[in-house]
């Protein structure tokens, strides 16, 4: 079958009333053989911002102390309520001074129906007996209190 100059064949052989007809035909082809990122930047963003909402972050005292050794002892898990008792017998909580009847509150807002630990950090130059004292505390909002100590050493 002979076509004249110009003019592309229809798909039944016939001649084709657009004479641009397979020029548009390639055009599309390359625009839909090229892949569209559009989705894949919408899921990376939607996992983004959940990891950033599900995330939890730990809040340090503010304080640093000088922690005692201790001859046995294991890790917590990371995700803790941390208080800290200088050697002046201030209670440190995230970076503020806080008086010892405030410490069940702040464990409950801190926790969040999650059940944190609280990890106390003591001076060795704090006084046990407040130290008793915020145990005592810590204990009317969570079941899990621990001292935190130094590594003793191999």
């Amino acid at each position: 079958m002979h076509q004249p100059v110009g003019k592309p064949l229809s798909s039944s052989g016939a001649q084709s009333d657009c004479p641009m007809r397979g020029r548009h035909r390639s055009i599309e082809n390359t625009e839909a053989d090229a892949i569209n990122v559009s989705p894949l930047i919408d899921v990376v963003f939607i996992l983004l911002i959940f990891f950033i909402v599900s995330a939890t972050f730990v809040t340090l005292p503010g304080i640093e102390v000088t922690r005692p050794q201790a001859v046995t002892g294991k890790a917590l898990e990371k995700n803790a309520v941390i208080f800290a008792l200088s050697g002046e017998n201030e209670i440190k909580y995230a970076g503020s001074t806080v008086q010892l009847e405030e410490i069940p509150g702040l464990v409950e807002q801190a926790s969040k129906d999650r059940g944190k630990p609280v990890v106390i950090q003591v001076d060795q130059w704090a006084d046990a007996s407040m130290l008793a004292k915020m145990v005592a505390q810590a204990r009317k909002k969570s079941a899990d209190v621990s001292i935190a100590t130094r590594k003793p050493k191999a």
